[in-house]
Parts: C-alpha cells; structure tokens; sequence
C-alpha cells in the first residue's frame, strides 16, 4: 500500500492495474476499495494544500501551550466520537447499480462502448461504480465553471501529470496563465500555491467560490487520473480531455 501511495505521487502517469497485483495478493478485490480511498486522499488533501487549509483547527501560536493544545485534541475527540465509521455491508447487484445511472450517461462513453464494459473491471465491487457515479454527478452538476474550463483543466492535468520523481519534486516552469498555472502546480505539488498565484486567479475575474471551484475541478481530475489508470477504466466515461459524443 505504501509503494502504491508512494507510486501515485511520484509517477501517477505510469500507473496502471499492474501495480494492484501486490495488494490484491494481500487483500484480494479490496484492492478495488483501497484504490477508492486513494484516489479520495488525493483529491480532499490536494484542495486542502490549493487553499491552505490548515490541518490543524487550533491557531498555530496557541499550539506551544500543553492546556491549549489538550482542549484542542478534547474538542475533536468529542466530535469524532459522534461520528459512525462502521463499514457496511453494500447489498445492490452490478447490474442495479447501473440502473441508477442516469440515462444519457453511456452517450459520454467513448468508442461506443456500453456503459457495462465500460465499468466491468469493477463488477466485483458494484459499490465502487455508485461512488463513481455520485462523482460525476457532483462534477457536472455543482460547479460553476463552464464545461469547456472544466475540460481545460482536465487537459492540463493529464499533460502536468508526473512520470518520474523529479516531476513531482523540484522547480520547472509553471505557465504564465493564471488558470494553467494553477493546473499545474496543483497537479505536481499543490502546497506550492502561493497567494500571489490567488491573486492573479482574482484579477481574472474569479470570486472565493470560483477559486474554490477550480481547486475541486484541479483535484477531481488528479484523483480521476489515479483512479482510471490503477482500475482499467479506459473508456473515458470521467475523462473531459478529449471531447465525446455526448458532449
């Protein structure tokens, strides 16, 4: 698991479903699952370094204070406790699960494949092709940016996309675009944002829900790219790089 995360950072562009076999030794399908969650760390810790989100909820200057520092740690083990983590048991067949897909979705299906093949490689777990509906549906559904930004970004993900370490570590020419810079940085090494690269994103015209929609865009198509890549999934249902019938 650690190489895998380790992989995922330094060369996501050479992943690819070879690089489950070690975990699916170990824990079988739920290599699926741990794939998932994966693709999850990527995408809430990249937004969370675009916008630097503290990760600590206490001010940094009372956190050299022992008293401090217990209330902080009291306040949130009381609200983690109210909170139910339990896994449960997913009870939807494949195929009910593609029933819930909505209608026009195989149209964004390149190739003309079916939205089944398309999803086969995770029919093992029916639960995994729900969360990724639940994706796309928040993508297209709650963002306001326009889709043609939305498949800009998703372009420059893809091209800013590290295949060796020095790519995700290091200095290298950002782009002079605000928008692209963004990308970029975001997609190599997301705690690098600086305020001055907001404050060009502000001049452009972007309010904070805008800047914040652009990092959730930025961090959808990094975790899309992790994910697509380690779990087969080629058909370019997610993908917004290239445009497609349905589009």
């Amino acid at each position: 698991m650690l190489d895998l995360a380790r992989k995922s950072i330094a060369a996501p562009r050479l992943l690819s479903p070879r690089d489950l076999e070690p975990l699916r030794a170990v824990v079988g399908d739920a290599a699926i699952d741990y794939t998932l969650v994966l693709g999850g760390f990527h995408f809430i810790n990249r937004i969370a370094d675009l916008l630097h989100v503290d990760s600590e909820a206490l001010p940094e200057g009372l956190r050299r204070f022992e008293i401090f520092r217990r209330f902080g740690v009291g306040i949130a083990a009381r609200m983690f406790s109210r909170i139910d983590l339990a896994n449960r048991r997913y009870t939807q067949s494949f195929e009910e699960m593609l029933a819930a897909w909505p209608r026009g979705a195989t149209s964004a299906v390149s190739g003309g494949a079916s939205l089944a093949s398309c999803l086969e490689p995770i029919r093992v777990r029916p639960k995994a092709g729900e969360i990724l509906r639940l994706t796309l549906e928040e993508r297209d559904s709650r963002s306001s940016l326009d889709r043609e930004l939305l498949r800009r970004i998703h372009r420059g993900v893809e091209a800013a996309l590290p295949s060796r370490p020095d790519e995700a570590e290091g200095f290298h020419p950002r782009p002079a675009d605000p928008i692209d810079a963004f990308v970029f940085v975001g997609t190599r090494y997301a705690a690098r944002t600086t305020q001055r690269m907001i404050e060009a994103l502000r001049k452009n015209g972007f309010d904070d829900v805008g800047i914040l929609d652009l990092a959730i865009a930025v961090a959808d198509a990094n975790q899309w790219a992790r994910t697509h890549r380690l779990l087969g999934l080629e058909c370019g249902l997610f993908s917004l790089g290239k445009t497609s019938a349905g589009d």
